[in-house]
């Protein structure tokens, strides 16, 4: 794996406010890479940044790692079911391509 896209991909995700969630999409659209590659990012880089903030787009995190997420939810007031998070939760790629803009630092800068 590239360590600037994986770098730029963990970073975009700490910049995710508490009681919001992302879709892998979105971060990816924001950072340049598939969500297939922002799964596997978090898969295997993810455990120390706020990765159950980012979610697939119906809202939803793997079986073996959704409860522990939804007591993250659950501290920081995120809206979500017993199944999934509500859509009001989700930023949207402007959004998120703001947050990096105004408060991101590329890898490849610092």
């Amino acid at each position: 794996m590239d360590e600037t896209a994986v770098e730029r991909v963990l970073r975009i995700v700490e910049l995710v406010p508490e009681a919001r969630v992302v879709a892998y999409g979105t971060v990816g659209a924001v950072a340049g890479c598939s969500p297939r590659y922002v799964g596997r990012v978090m898969r295997e880089f993810g455990s120390n940044v706020t990765w159950w903030r980012v979610i697939n787009a119906a809202g939803a995190l793997p079986a073996e790692i959704f409860a522990r997420a939804r007591t993250h939810w659950a501290d920081e007031g995120t809206p979500h079911t017993h199944a999934k998070v509500d859509r009001s939760a989700f930023l949207d790629i402007d959004e998120l391509d703001e947050l990096w803009r105004t408060h991101g630092i590329d890898p490849e800068c610092g």
